[in-house]
């Protein structure tokens, strides 16, 4: 698996491609395809190589092989491809739900595969087309994806595809229109087609006319931003969160610590990397020296009004450890905040906890649901 992930960086620069090391890491890559392989994602993987490198046998052999395996939605509607065993998904009644980042990595290798195929034909577009249509739609409203893994091969398969259909007289017009009335034009042409262009929509939830004329291909995305409680549901990891030792005498410079334990519960015998997310109450913020002697962790990272604690691994062993926060901040009604922990590669494998310290009659509180997460505005 790691030789098969590091090659095809090593082939796109063309000074080492065909270094010594490199070409045995190939003939040892052609070696093994020879035995039955039937996990998706090592097909995936091994055919967007074979299609790079232009052998055009084990290139053809491995896309029939991953048709037989591929979701397809419809005549000429998406494709995809899924992991044969895989944890509960979690559901969303009302909207798309993204897929697992692992689904989104393996289905952008096969959509890589197809676009540097030898003799790639017009219908070879037209099934990358139809691969992109799912891609997309897991794309989140930044424009990335789950986790940095799948986000990395998805954009550049997504840059790849681009470049392949690319014309340099593409021209559409894109209306936007509802009955409230509300109307809005943009156009996309050749010296703006890179330029993001947007609009709020007056009424949500409310009814809306997408409507395209012209040549070329133009990226359409609605985003739909909103709070809710996260249902409890099975995770990969046991999550427990507590306060203590907490500083109440004076009514503004609360202190307390947050001691965190977590213990592994999936299916193998330890996780993959991971990382728990701690959102800092509102006014609160941790201190530097407690940080510095956090031990039993690779590294601690402070973003905005997060900490970041990144775990080489969790296994069913309980790992702990605490560090302290303090007011620094007057804020009135404090508002409850996460505490999360996800595998770094598969970010669906995740779990939350909120715990409750009384302090001078104020309540600070950290949110809990096992599993879900969802990004809370600060």
């Amino acid at each position: 698996d790691l030789e098969g992930s590091i090659f095809p960086g090593m082939f796109w620069n063309r000074n080492i491609c065909w270094h010594p090391m490199v070409r045995n890491g190939l003939f040892c890559l052609e070696v093994a395809s020879g035995e039955e392989i039937s996990k998706v994602y090592i097909q995936a993987l091994l055919v967007y190589i074979f299609c790079l490198v232009g052998n055009e046998g084990k290139c053809d052999f491995f896309l029939k092989e991953l048709d037989k395996s591929a979701k397809k939605v419809g005549e000429c509607g998406s494709v995809h491809w899924e992991r044969e065993v895989k944890p509960p998904a979690e559901t969303f009644p009302s909207f798309y739900s993204r897929a697992p980042s692992a689904e989104v990595e393996m289905t952008s290798y096969v959509l890589l595969a197809v676009l540097h195929k030898p003799k790639r034909a017009q219908k070879d577009l037209t099934f990358a087309s139809q691969i992109v249509q799912w891609i997309i739609r897991q794309q989140n409203s930044n424009g990335g994806f789950s986790s940095t893994q799948d986000t990395v091969i998805a954009l550049q398969a997504l840059a790849d595809y681009g470049a392949a259909t690319y014309s340099k007289n593409g021209q559409n017009t894109v209306k936007i229109s509802s009955s409230k009335p509300f109307e809005k034009v943009f156009e996309v042409n050749s010296q703006n087609r890179l330029l993001l262009q947007q609009s709020s929509l007056p009424d949500v939830p409310g009814n809306y006319i997408l409507e395209v004329n012209g040549s070329g291909c133009v990226f359409v995305q609605t985003t739909l931003r909103y709070n809710i409680l996260l249902p409890k549901k099975t995770s990969g990891f046991s999550l427990s969160v507590q306060t203590a030792n907490a500083s109440c005498a004076d009514s503004f410079r609360t202190k307390f610590d947050i001691i965190l334990s977590t213990s592994y519960a999936g299916k193998r015998n330890i996780s993959n990397m991971a990382i728990i997310d701690v959102k800092m109450l509102s006014g609160f913020v941790p201190i530097s020296s407690s940080l510095q002697k956090v031990r039993n962790v690779m590294q601690v990272e402070t973003k905005q009004n997060h900490v970041l604690f990144y775990l080489e691994s969790v296994s069913w062993k309980t790992l702990s450890f605490s560090f302290s926060v303090e007011q620094d901040l007057l804020v009135f009604n404090i508002k409850p905040a996460s505490v999360l922990i996800y595998d770094y590669y598969e970010t669906g494998r995740r779990a939350l906890f909120r715990p409750h310290t009384e302090c001078g009659g104020s309540v600070t509180a950290f949110t809990k649901a096992d599993g879900g997460l969802l990004q809370l505005g600060g």
